[in-house]
């Protein structure tokens, strides 16, 4: 089936992308707004994902698993996104602090998310949040994990145990006293 599907999505096939986006667009959407904490980016990377699919569709028979291909390149789009995102706060953090220096007013502060799960996966390092991303949302083996990140099953599965502790720990500290 995956040859077929990819042979079929390499002649422009739109039956064959449409078959390939209903099996993985909702585990696609689900780990990349884990990844970048926000549904409104993560629709536009799957979006975007699958123009990029179509525009390179001539490649596709040439990959042997399809799926895994396919999360690597949302790994890699989300991790685009991340970069520029972050660039732009830098500039403009610089910019409300150059605003504020000039006005006397202090820079408005960043929102944080109201929920604290949420806010417990942000503040994860990057390749522990990418891992639990890959494992709950995409629903990925850790060997699966590791071909994507290209790192080993064991790293993965230690990524995924270290975030798992940081993450119970921190919602810990948030319960509220009954």
């Amino acid at each position: 089936m995956g040859t077929r599907l990819s042979e079929s999505l390499a002649a422009g096939d739109r039956a064959a992308f449409a078959a390939l986006y209903d099996r993985l667009a909702q585990r696609l959407f689900a780990t990349a707004r884990t990844m970048l904490a926000s549904s409104a980016e993560a629709e536009d990377v799957v979006h975007d994902l699958f123009v990029e699919l179509a525009r390179i569709r001539e490649r596709l028979p040439a990959i042997a698993d399809l799926d895994g291909y396919v999360f690597t390149m949302l790994r890699h789009a989300a991790g685009r996104r991340l970069r520029r995102r972050s660039l732009a706060r830098h500039a403009l953090d610089r910019l409300g602090q150059e605003r504020a220096n000039a006005d006397g007013f202090a820079a408005c502060p960043t929102e944080m998310p109201d929920e604290a799960l949420a806010a417990a996966v942000a503040t994860l390092p990057p390749a522990q949040r990418e891992v639990i991303a890959l494992k709950i949302d995409g629903g990925l083996t850790f060997a699966e994990i590791a071909a994507v990140i290209g790192t080993s099953a064991n790293t993965a599965a230690s990524r995924y145990r270290y975030a798992l502790e940081k993450l119970r720990a921190a919602l810990v500290a948030h319960e509220v006293p009954r």
